[in-house]
């Protein structure tokens, strides 16, 4: 292509001629990259542990902007959450121990170094997202013992918290005791 376009005299036509190389270049590199190779196990897994990071960093930030009185930041996230009144949230956010917000903190981390390892494919980014998910139930079911929480969150809210955690963690139970970690999976295909 480059040797083609030093052998167009006129600069639009130059310029046509770029563009469509740019065009079958891309169009090409698209072909080379199939579905089956984009959607596999491991970048499943990643989109997952990356839903994880995002909704508990969402709910330890508009929690502590509550607690903080920061109405402004809290209100405005708030309208991403179906239902969400600022004045009914105020009492769950009081009502959290100082400890909860470590321990949501830590998910969050925690959920960020399996990430890390993920993308690494180290071995040990499947115990830690087991560990980082078992926290992150622990601080809802206990955030499910607060009184305020239920005034604070609507019942379709809770269902889908539910949900996802059951879904999550029959994935994980099934991945385990299959015998077939998304990281052995991997280790078992690098050595053929």
């Amino acid at each position: 292509m480059r040797t083609e376009a030093q052998h167009i005299g006129d600069d639009r036509e130059a310029l046509g001629w770029a563009l469509g190389s740019v065009r079958v270049g891309l169009t090409e590199r698209l072909r080379m990259l199939r579905t089956h190779k984009v959607l596999t196990i491991h970048s499943l897994a990643v989109s997952w542990i990356v839903m994880f990071i995002v909704s508990s960093a969402f709910n330890v930030i508009i929690a502590l902007a509550t607690r903080l009185r920061f109405h402004g930041m809290a209100s405005a996230m708030g309208r991403l959450i179906e239902g969400f009144h600022y004045d009914r949230y105020v009492p769950l956010a009081d009502a959290m121990p100082m400890e909860l917000f470590v321990l949501m903190g830590l998910v969050v981390i925690l959920f960020s170094v399996s990430l890390s390892l993920s993308l690494k494919r180290h071995s040990a980014a499947f115990a830690v997202f087991c560990g980082a998910v078992g926290l992150s139930l622990c601080a809802w079911l206990y955030l499910l013992g607060i009184p305020a929480y239920g005034q604070a969150i609507s019942p379709q809210h809770r269902w889908r918290i539910g949900a996802c955690f059951i879904l999550t963690t029959g994935v994980l139970s099934a991945l385990r005791f299959c015998g077939s970690t998304p990281n052995s999976s991997m280790q078992r295909l690098g050595r053929r």
